[in-house]
């Protein structure tokens, strides 16, 4: 096997990785509470890699387990919801004239918006000073 080649399976191994991460965690964000076993039939993933994806999402902060669910029969499963106040985005849109300034959730809820002018002074362009805070 070329170098290449070991290379560009490393790179798709990454890559499925990445998806199934994603996929995961838009079906908490989209069905939360869910328990891992849901996740597992919903994404067509195993159970052992549902749980090493939640593993991670958990490290990271972007889901919690909040409480156990019913059993029905066995172990009882753990409710997962994602996490959305911890991680926000920033979208900003520029123009000639002026500037928005977007803060959102990860959720992509919107939570504060500014917007404001250019001002010309002598052929140099300034921003007026704005800020926007958001309490949660």
């Amino acid at each position: 096997m070329s170098h290449n080649y070991i290379l560009k399976q490393i790179g798709n191994i990454d890559l499925v990785k990445q998806l199934n991460s994603a996929v995961v965690y838009r079906i908490i964000d989209q069905n939360d509470p869910i328990s891992r076993i849901h996740i597992s039939e919903q994404s067509q993933l195993a159970p052992a890699s549902v749980t090493k994806i939640t593993r991670q999402l958990l490290e990271r902060g972007l889901i919690k387990e909040v409480a156990q669910q019913a059993s029905t029969g066995g172990r009882r499963p753990i409710s997962i919801i994602s996490e959305h106040h911890i991680f926000h985005s920033i979208g900003v849109r520029l123009s000639r004239r002026d500037y928005t300034l977007v803060l959102y959730a990860l959720n992509g809820k919107m939570l504060a918006e500014a917007h404001s002018p250019f001002t010309l002074t002598r052929n140099r362009s300034t921003r007026n000073r704005k800020s926007f805070n958001c309490r949660h």
